[in-house]
């Protein structure tokens, strides 16, 4: 999903969601710890007349990113691993990328410019093309793949796609994704990309997970490889996805840890078997 500057603003004390309509203050909260700052307010737009589905980490102070003390896992699929090779053998070609709605791919010159819809459309066609077919529209945008990620059964695969049930069961090559929530202020329909390690729990944030993952974007994530690039485009990040009691994602942080505030939206984790 592009999250333009114009619409998000992040500072080291308070996250302004600016832009809006009309705003509604949420007052933080001091710890009893002495010594403890107290947790920032932040300010929650109105748009069209709906507040935007915001809600303030969980856990404050915020909690330290956690590291991976081991490789990645393998993939559970072939077709899992393929995904991960088109995925390596874009970042090793890549000259040339940017966040754009209209798509331009010259692959031998290293030309990636895309958002994450036509991202995850083009490494499907190469890796995991059954499951590609089942998505209809030949310029898929994100809620499409939720929508095939939301039919399959959690069981074993059914024309190329299975849904995981639990987040925390993700592994890499698997496909991650989620609808904009209404009230959210973006014209985009949701965001999607690849999970690139298994998702690791967060010590002192109750049912989050860290996800290292890959997709196009404008606005770079925690630990992000296109660092502070204007130009966004194809590139790897962290985020923080919250669960609930069943294990099912319930809302996503896009700055990992560092999210002072979590976009509320359930979160759907496909693995493609061909």
């Amino acid at each position: 999903m592009r999250s333009p500057r114009a619409l998000v603003l992040l500072s080291a004390s308070v996250l302004a969601l600016v832009g809006a309509v009309g705003t509604t203050r949420v007052e933080g909260q001091g710890l009893a710890m002495l010594g403890t700052p107290p947790r920032p307010s932040f300010e929650v737009g109105m748009h069209e007349g709906v507040p935007w589905p915001i809600i303030p980490s969980p856990a404050w102070p915020l909690p330290a990113a956690p590291r991976a003390s081991e490789p990645p896992p393998p993939p559970e699929t072939r077709a899992g691993a393929r995904i991960l090779e088109v995925l390596a053998g874009v970042q090793r070609t890549v000259r040339d990328t940017r966040y754009q709605h209209s798509t331009v791919i010259r692959e031998r010159d290293g030309v990636y410019l895309w958002d994450c819809s036509a991202m995850a459309a083009w490494v499907l066609r190469r890796a995991a093309p059954v499951a590609m077919r089942q998505i209809s529209r030949p310029r898929p945008v994100a809620r499409d793949f939720v929508r095939a990620i939301e039919g399959a059964p959690t069981e074993r695969p059914a024309r190329g796609w299975q849904r995981i049930a639990q987040l925390r069961d993700a592994r890499p090559g698997d496909l991650f994704a989620w609808r904009r929530p209404r009230g959210f202020p973006s014209r985009n329909t949701g965001h999607v990309g690849f999970v690139m390690d298994r998702p690791l729990p967060v010590p002192g944030l109750p049912g989050g997970y860290a996800v290292r993952i890959a997709d196009a974007t404008s606005l770079a994530h925690q630990d992000d490889s296109r660092a502070d690039d204007e130009d966004g485009g194809f590139g790897t990040g962290t985020l923080v996805f919250l669960t609930d009691g069943e294990g099912v994602g319930t809302s996503y942080g896009w700055f990992g840890t560092r999210s002072e505030g979590y976009v509320v939206t359930p979160i759907v984790i496909g693995r493609v078997s061909r």
